[in-house]
């Protein structure tokens, strides 16, 4: 993983170095401010790093952030974006799965149900990005997170959307907590990374800069998710 996060957005940055690019477009993750604690945070917000990391993934994430950071201050031509949870047709994420599931009637049980997330649909990020590569300003970071939702509230609105009730059975976090030494044993290794990464966390960030320098607009998760289930049942239709 930090060869992965850290290792190839150097190897990247150098090479777009050699080829003398005039603009480069990061993309990062709000996840770089960790946990904001229930706080909503800008582009100006700096974690407490002496707090420590939420796992491997939130280290080395903010590790080739960084290294692109201090690129930029070196003079090199980068725009920062952060996106969000993204989601959309084609998502393969535990999420996205999730959501899934709860449209469909058949989410088994709900855990970790308050990690607070901001979501965001993936054409809306794309129009973002390319906002980003032709206004935005090097060296400046730009939010691309959509509407603030706990897991919990989007689960709802995905079963609402598929005419389905949320399952009754909820995992209390305490009782997840105890299940960490047996993640190997149930198919979840990372279980440590995934609890400390979600129970208590909130990754909220405002995108109101975006909006007024990039003309971010990113739809409602009702309606996002409404698209991407529409979506995905043109293309059962079409394959069918």
């Amino acid at each position: 993983m930090w060869d992965a996060n850290i290792g190839s957005t150097t190897r990247v940055l150098d090479a777009a170095e050699v080829a003398r690019a005039p603009r480069i477009v990061y993309v990062s993750t709000v996840g770089v401010f960790g946990n904001t604690k229930g706080r909503v945070v800008d582009e100006t917000y700096r974690r407490n790093i002496r707090e420590g990391f939420l796992g491997w993934y939130d280290e080395t994430k903010f590790g080739a952030h960084e290294v692109a950071a201090q690129r930029a201050r070196a003079g090199a031509p980068i725009v920062f974006v952060l996106p969000s949870q993204v989601y959309g047709p084609g998502d393969h994420s535990a999420v996205g799965d999730q959501l899934a599931q709860a449209r469909a009637g058949k989410l088994p049980y709900r855990a970790l149900t308050g990690v607070g997330l901001g979501f965001v649909h993936v054409d809306d990020l794309a129009v973002g990005i390319v906002a980003a590569l032709d206004r935005g300003a090097a060296g400046r970071s730009y939010v691309l997170s959509g509407p603030r939702h706990r897991l919990g509230e989007a689960l709802a609105i995905a079963a609402r959307l598929g005419g389905n009730p949320l399952p009754r059975v909820a995992l209390p976090d305490g009782l997840i907590r105890l299940m960490v030494p047996l993640g190997r044993f149930t198919g979840q290794p990372n279980l440590r990374e995934i609890v400390s990464s979600s129970v208590g966390v909130t990754y909220w960030a405002t995108n109101e800069r975006a909006r007024n320098e990039l003309g971010f607009a990113p739809r409602e998760l009702e309606d996002g998710l409404r698209d991407t289930f529409e979506a995905l049942a043109d293309r059962a239709y079409t394959r069918s």
